[in-house]
């Protein structure tokens, strides 16, 4: 599937590489990656049209802390996305917001040090296109801050019944049971969690009750996806100890595990990223691994098999942290590892052999202008085979990949439509939508 364009990383040292982002970092229009890493050189790739520089200033590229999870979102409303960056247990974590030609922490060490922040999650609680930031932390309880006027960060985790203890590994979130978004949180030492917001605003644990606990407690990556094209979303969890699972949503919103018999070798896994690399109209699911191969699964006859991942196995690789953008705009995704860990290692750059699939993209936008994080995308073919894709949110493990719905189309030349549903339930739909293209959606009413 894979090869590599590894060699189109002209800053790429080795280091412990943690979490990853992707966003529009310096404003000008175009994704870059922010890359961050344990004790290290914080990096941001961005794509020059030969190659990826590194074009990090202070204090994102912050030299020593011990970095863990990223995520971004657009925290105050102004059209651009804010970054938090989680750090280990002996540094407070840090919010970025550009202020005055500058990049501020916001967060001022309102969480001292003493916990170990993981994953990172932005989250538009009122689907206003104000989000807030969810994060993680191993053994802690977990947390949620958004920012209000005079750029005060409050910690709202206490009063919305975020403040869990727990294992926190990793963090998805998506229309998991119904409208609305759902967040669903892999744990490790401790049963995973499913927070669903009742009618007062607050959210109620319910993992078990949906059949999403999973007993075996060791989550690392965690993923959404539709893996029976039923048009209700799955979840899929890869564990550092014990079988992976697929949760196949039934009826009344129950889930069973239904993990096909190609995952049930169980593997050290870290993070997972569904994508349709190949651009054949179905999604692959690559598991990377530490200290293992890593593992590429697609649908093949009727089935989820496990396939060959090419330049991507990595045997020797010390997986941590994945992300999937189209960073050269040629409408193939490409996959970016991170490792680390246990051992300093460069960057890994792959994308899938070139191939006649065409493909369509999508990038929603809120109503000032930044991406809508948690929108849904449903894209409808003529022959009437639907996919959904969701914006995305916090992905797999410690990351968050690209704000954009990519759909391969295999040798399909024309889309019936394309169907836009932003967190507050307003609705787009676009008719006969051209192929190989970016379709740029702003939010149809700007007055809110």
């Amino acid at each position: 599937m894979f090869q590599s364009l590894t060699s189109l990383l002209a800053d790429n040292p080795a280091q412990l590489y943690t979490g990853m982002a992707v966003s529009d970092i310096d404003g000008d229009g175009f994704d870059e990656c922010i890359v961050a890493a344990f004790g290290g050189r914080n990096l941001v790739l961005k794509w020059g049209g030969d190659a990826f520089f590194d074009v990090a200033i202070p204090p994102l590229s912050d030299d020593h802390s011990p970095c863990m999870g990223v995520a971004t979102a657009d925290a105050d409303g102004d059209g651009r996305e804010e970054i938090y960056i989680g750090n280990g247990e002996s540094a407070t974590d840090r919010l970025l917001a550009w202020r005055h030609g500058q990049w501020t922490d916001l967060l001022l060490g309102l969480r001292q040090p003493g916990q170990s922040s993981q994953s990172i999650l932005s989250y538009d609680r009122f689907g206003m296109g104000r989000y807030g930031f969810l994060v993680a932390h191993e053994g802690g309880p977990f947390r949620y801050y958004e920012i209000f006027s005079n750029d005060r960060v409050e910690d709202l985790a206490p009063v919305l019944g975020l403040a869990r203890i727990a294992g926190g590994r990793s963090l998805v979130a998506g229309r998991i049971l119904d409208d609305g978004l759902q967040i669903y949180a892999g744990n490790e030492g401790i049963a995973n969690m499913l927070f669903v917001a009742n009618d007062r605003g607050q959210f109620e644990e319910r993992a078990a009750l949906h059949g999403l606990a999973d007993s075996i407690g060791m989550a690392r990556g965690v993923a959404l996806l539709d893996a029976n094209f039923d048009g209700q979303m799955d979840v899929v969890c890869v564990n550092r100890v014990g079988q992976h699972r697929l949760f196949v949503q039934g009826s009344q919103h129950t889930f069973i595990d239904s993990t096909p018999e190609s995952w049930s070798e169980p593997s050290n896994a870290r993070s997972i990223v569904v994508a349709d690399f190949d651009n054949d109209g179905f999604e692959e699911i690559f598991v990377q691994n530490h200290g293992e191969p890593n593992r590429l699964f697609a649908w093949r006859d009727n089935d989820w098999r496990r396939i060959d991942c090419g330049a991507a196995l990595e045997p020797d690789g010390f997986g941590v942290g994945a992300v999937v953008a189209d960073f050269n705009g040629d409408g193939m995704l490409e996959l970016l590892l991170g490792h680390g860990e246990t051992f300093p290692q460069p960057l890994s750059l792959f994308g899938s052999v070139k191939n006649d699939n065409h493909w369509l993209r999508v990038c929603p936008r809120t109503g000032a202008g930044a991406p809508a994080r948690g929108a849904i995308v449903t894209l409808l073919c003529w022959g009437g085979r639907e996919q959904i894709r969701l914006i995305d949110c916090g992905s797999g493990y410690l990351c968050q990949s690209e704000a954009v719905a990519h759909f391969g189309l295999g040798l399909e030349t024309t889309v019936k439509q394309v169907t836009v549903k932003w967190m507050d339930g307003t609705i787009l739909t676009i008719e006969n939508p051209a192929v190989n293209q970016v379709h740029r959606i702003a939010y149809p009413n700007q007055e809110r």
